[in-house]
């Protein structure tokens, strides 16, 4: 026979548990990313583009270090990323992984981090 305190136990880590992943849940929801179609904006782009501005979308195609991402508008942003850019991984992003990044004027990435697990 189970006891009364491990019934309440498993029920109470549950409890948490679910309150924990709900959390994820809602900020995963804010990436919901759009299709393309959109036009690929530029730092020339003086309405769209401040010093410091926030991307957040999915990589949908790198070259060199060029990257493209695709906000959930659909709107396309190009940005340089290079050694100097902050991040929290050493592992290369890739296409199809999500990513936050600041750019700044000059279409260079000031960070970018990505939802692949972190690497020490």
């Amino acid at each position: 026979m189970v006891s009364i305190p491990k019934v309440v136990g498993v029920l109470s880590c549950s409890f948490v548990l679910c309150l924990g992943l709900s959390t994820v849940a809602s900020s995963a929801d804010k990436f919901n990313i759009g299709q393309s179609g959109g036009k690929i904006f530029t730092v020339d782009d003086k309405e769209r583009f401040v010093p410091g501005k926030e991307v957040k979308g999915e990589i949908v195609k790198i070259d060199g270090e060029n990257y493209v991402v695709r906000e959930a508008t659909g709107t396309e942003v190009r940005m340089h990323v290079d050694s100097s850019t902050e991040k929290r991984s050493s592992l290369i992003p890739k296409v199809g992984e999500h990513v936050i990044a600041k750019v700044d004027a000059k279409g260079h990435a000031v960070s970018l981090f990505t939802d692949a697990p972190v690497s020490h």
